[in-house]
């Protein structure tokens, strides 16, 4: 049953076993696997079906550290959350990101992956990819071969895309149908009511940006809103308890961690062919694979290094392959865009480029650029700094909620990861004959200002670390909330740290873990 808040007279009282908040990646994996249980599930959205400028506003933030563009443009406040936006790349963390390691202050999981990995296999499934692995499995799959690279310094693996990276359109209509959810739209979280003890939540107000309110209760509250909006929804719940809910130890907020990232440097490739065949994207049975190269956890532990991987763009000068995608992409959604009939003619009078593609499309499962050079980017993992954190501003917004302050902060970790990797990735192309890697100057010289050259993936995580001692975590090792028994976290906020993986699987993972104890609680 799904229920405009907006559309309501009154106020509006809901009951169930279940309150989720956030109707994201992580939301509707709970909620699907609760009312597969005949579990009562209450799923709690601030916005509506469309994008809508005005509650995209209520996620607007002040920033005091470093430029931060992914707190707005990568947040959505609408069905189906950011996901209706993201690509769809899945992957798992390594083994070695749960582990503690010396070099690494704050590092260490109080789980390890091997108590995910099932889970793992399970959001796979969630996010409708196969179940080979991320690398020997797929060089058999995909009919290809690593280069010669040494195996204790780079991984050569692959990254998964979902082929309906929209997850509202697979299980909206499973919500909508059951009797065992209420999905309440136009619902803005603007009050979490404690227990008089303290030790529970009550109840939660809702608000719309129209005025029309609600009071939800539930045996359990499961918030699942994202690394950002989770510390400030803590924070700002500060009536009951002044520092804010989970806050005691002044940790909801800190050791803010996002993926930063940058471009290190260009490929010259005796062999551009072989380059394409070795690191362009991958297609079969409608799934996309894109290669990735990662420091292995030996060269990490040898170089004192945080997490790191490299991808591949591949650039070139010719219009004629964007006009090729536009079109392929336009005629998919059955779109007729103003410019698709130029674009059109533009790629009849450059053929070749345009077949070229085509032919490696379709006859070799290949992404083909015509006369283009590879890029090199790398994403590495951040340092665990409570220094990089989420606070409140001195503003609020047209709820009279207290607006985020993001003050995202990188350590020089983060640059000797970079510049140690980059000269590796040089070593090992060139000892591979893939070719010379020419690196920008500032991966070169010792600048102050190598942090002008990094930018952030929009991943937000690290702002409810889980950890088993309330003196050092916001969450336990089951995402509940020390000190809170019906309060839970469903985001990637609870990362204590990030590796160099996309968030999105890891996040699916932890929720479905969730679900499964929740359904015992409540079944």
């Amino acid at each position: 049953m799904i229920v405009d808040l907006e559309a309501t007279n009154g106020t509006l009282e809901l009951r169930s076993d279940l309150c989720v908040i956030g109707s994201g990646a992580a939301g509707l994996a709970i909620a699907s696997e609760m009312i597969q249980a005949q579990i009562n599930v209450t799923l709690v959205e601030s916005g509506g079906a469309e994008h809508e400028p005005p509650t995209q506003a209520l996620y607007d933030v002040a920033i005091s550290g470093l430029p931060h563009p992914g707190s707005t443009q990568g947040r959505f406040r609408i069905l189906g959350g950011s996901t209706t936006k993201w690509g769809g790349q899945t992957l798992p963390l390594m083994p070695s990101d749960f582990e503690r390691r010396e070099w690494v202050p704050n590092s260490g999981w109080p789980i390890s992956f091997e108590e995910l990995r099932a889970y793992y296999e399970r959001a796979g499934r969630f996010l409708l990819v196969d179940r080979f692995n991320f690398d020997t499995d797929l060089f058999a799959y995909l009919r290809t071969r690593p280069p010669s690279f040494d195996e204790e310094q780079l991984w050569y693996h692959f990254s998964k895309w979902s082929p309906k990276p929209n997850l509202r359109e697979h299980y909206l209509p499973g919500i909508h149908t059951s009797n065992r959810c209420t999905l309440l739209l136009h619902a803005n979280v603007t009050e979490i009511k404690l227990e008089e003890g303290r030790k529970r939540v009550a109840g939660i107000q809702v608000r719309s940006l129209k005025g029309h309110s609600a009071r939800v209760r539930a045996h359990a509250y499961v918030l699942c809103v994202g690394g950002i909006e989770t510390a400030r929804l803590l924070l700002a719940n500060n009536k009951q308890i002044p520092s804010g809910i989970g806050n005691e130890c002044d940790l909801v907020g800190r050791f803010f961690q996002d993926h930063p990232s940058a471009f290190v440097g260009w490929l010259n490739s005796p062999d551009p062919a072989r380059t394409q065949q070795l690191f362009n994207v991958f297609h079969k049975r409608g799934l996309k694979y894109s290669v990735r190269c990662t420091a292995t956890p030996k060269w990490q532990r040898n170089h004192k290094t945080l997490n790191v991987s490299m991808g591949a763009t591949f650039v070139g000068d010719d219009s004629t392959l964007q006009d090729v995608k536009d079109i392929y992409v336009a005629a998919r959604q059955g779109q007729l865009a103003p410019d698709l009939l130029r674009k059109l003619f533009r790629t009849m009078r450059h053929p070749a480029s345009a077949l070229l593609p085509a032919y490696h499309f379709v006859l070799r499962g290949r992404s083909f650029a015509p006369a283009s050079r590879m890029r090199i980017a790398l994403t590495s993992e951040q340092e665990p700094n409570p220094e990089s954190r989420i606070l409140l501003s001195d503003t609020t917004d047209a709820l009279g909620m207290t607006r985020a302050n993001v003050r995202w902060r990188l350590t020089d970790l983060t640059l000797h990861t970079i510049r140690q990797f980059a000269h590796t990735l040089c070593g090992e192309f060139r000892r591979a004959g893939i070719g010379e890697i020419a690196l920008e100057s500032w991966v070169l010289e010792d600048s102050s200002e190598w942090m002008n050259h990094i930018t952030d993936q929009y991943h937000h995580m690290g702002t409810t670390r889980m950890h088993d001692s309330p003196r050092q975590g916001v969450v336990d090792r089951n995402c509940q909330v020390h000190g809170v028994s019906n309060l839970f976290i469903g985001s990637s906020a609870v990362f204590p740290t990030s590796g160099h993986s996309n968030p999105t699987l890891t996040i699916i993972s932890l929720c479905i873990r969730l679900a499964d104890r929740l359904r015992q609680e409540l079944g």
